[in-house]
């Protein structure tokens, strides 16, 4: 019963013209396909995370489950492609066209998700459904929304630390309603697509129960702010207010008050093997054997004998080789290989459960990160020298480094390098740097600045058609 919805809640509009917003009149759908108790709304909520663990149509391609969660990495300087069969290789060589494969895949699997989102916001409305289950139901619709839309942006928008008017900048196509079948959507400025994802994160806060209970494979409140203090994050001072306060304060109550705790030393190698590990993964998405990326997993693109796409650069494995002899991090990659090929080192992060190299859960938040937020938050918003921020970095390090001896102040790049160490094949190495106007050097391409138009991905010239140019192509292509 927990797939019911999923056939439902798919696109009437395909990829054959790539105009991924909903666009079939909520009238249309035949009445048993409506939602009308709350049983049905909980049915197709899940429908939703399954649009992100598995999707036929873009061949599971696009998703947490998949290439997105490498995406940044792939673009940064820690990880390179050893494998020959060029599944992303338009993204870790920069090489995307409006006419690639990547842009579309992306593209349509975020939409197709958002479309899902609206559809059961507004038949929940229609049925009436009210109450305290349901306002949680609903709450996770809100966040989702806003974590979809989010990484829209981070795809196809620039970041917004690094403009100077955010009024003045494209953003994406929001979609926070069904359309009739004649919409075409125009691109939102940029400070409208953040001004609708926090409005979205703020209403999932309100609905979502602030207590102290975890939901397995959902997003719950610890979920959400997490995300938010995240947001914060990249906006900066983007917009005349100072985001890092608020990033500080988020990331504090999620570490003051929240359920979770750090993963320590002792369990750090055996929890990326296990699904929901009780500690500290605030958000993860479940992954199952029969609904999983197949060959464009996380699993598969990460070890020598799948795609061997996502391997660590060797600049990197230099980095972990001059870490401490006692950081257990240094302990989570291997050598590989396959028979003599695709030979080098990959991350332990993927390796499957039961044996099923296709089947991972994505962790799209942990507490780690909320640490490494506190402590980047609190350098840039508290003038103490790095004091502040030291006592993050410091609690993360104890957890990770046998004999750690802490440290009193760091700086920007110190935290960065623990962000990489800690995060990496996590999805954030590329925007980390360029968000703090900073280059990566990728492996492939060498130097990339933040500035580069290539850390924008073009939007689907498909799309572009079909909208008869009213959504405008970013810069460059």
């Amino acid at each position: 019963m927990k797939f019911k919805y999923i056939a439902i809640l798919t696109l009437v509009a395909g990829m054959a013209s790539c105009d991924v917003l909903e666009k079939e009149p909520a009238d249309s759908w035949e009445s048993s396909s409506a939602i009308t108790s709350y049983d049905d709304l909980v049915y197709a909520v899940n429908g939703v995370y399954d649009s992100q663990t598995w999707t036929s149509a873009t061949s599971s391609r696009g998703i947490y489950s998949g290439d997105f969660t490498l995406y940044a990495d792939m673009k940064g300087e820690d990880y390179q492609c050893i494998g020959k069969n060029g599944q992303a290789t338009d993204v870790s060589w920069y090489l995307a066209v409006p006419t690639s494969l990547s842009p579309e895949t992306f593209y349509f699997a975020f939409y197709q998700s958002l479309a899902r989102v609206n559809k059961v916001l507004e038949q929940a409305e229609e049925a009436g459904l009210s109450g305290e289950e349901v306002d949680q139901q609903l709450g996770e619709l809100y966040a989702l929304r806003a974590l979809f839309h989010f990484d829209l942006a981070l795809l196809y928008a620039k970041l917004p630390s690094t403009v100077s008017d955010l009024n003045n900048e494209l953003g994406i196509t929001l979609a926070t309603q069904t359309f009739p079948a004649d919409y075409i959507g125009e691109r939102a400025s940029l400070a409208k697509t953040y001004e609708t994802i926090f409005s979205d994160i703020d209403t999932a806060l309100q609905k979502l129960a602030n207590d102290k209970s975890k939901k397995n494979g959902h997003i719950n409140y610890w979920g959400a702010l997490a995300l938010r203090a995240r947001m914060h994050l990249y906006m900066d001072k983007a917009d005349g207010t100072d985001h890092n306060v608020l990033a500080l304060q988020d990331a504090k109550e999620v570490i003051e008050n929240s359920p979770y705790s750090l993963y320590t030393i002792n369990d750090y190698l055996s929890v990326w093997a296990q699904q929901f590990s009780p500690s500290e993964n605030i958000f993860e998405i479940a992954v199952t054997s029969q609904y999983n990326a197949q060959r464009n997993s996380l699993g598969y693109y990460t070890h020598a004998e799948g795609y061997a796409e996502a391997a660590i650069s060797d600049s990197f494995k230099q980095l972990l080789d001059a870490q401490p002899a006692g950081d257990i991090r240094k302990q989570l990659i291997a050598e590989e290989t396959d028979n003599g090929n695709n030979t080098g080192y990959y991350t332990q992060k993927y390796p499957g459960y039961n044996g099923e190299i296709y089947v991972n859960n994505p962790k799209v938040i942990r507490l780690s990160e909320v640490y490494l937020i506190a402590a980047e938050a609190a350098l840039k918003s508290i003038n103490d020298n790095g004091a502040s921020a030291a006592e993050y970095i410091n609690t993360l390090r104890k957890n990770r480094i046998t004999g750690y001896e802490e440290v009193s102040t760091v700086t920007l790049d110190d935290i960065l390098t623990e962000r990489r160490l800690e995060l990496n094949g996590e999805g954030h190495m590329a925007w980390d740097m360029w968000r703090n106007k900073k280059s990566v050097n990728n492996p492939k391409v060498g130097k990339v600045e933040y500035t580069d138009y290539r850390t924008v991905l073009p939007i689907p010239q498909a799309e572009i058609n079909t909208s008869h140019g009213v959504i405008k192509q970013n810069i460059g292509y």
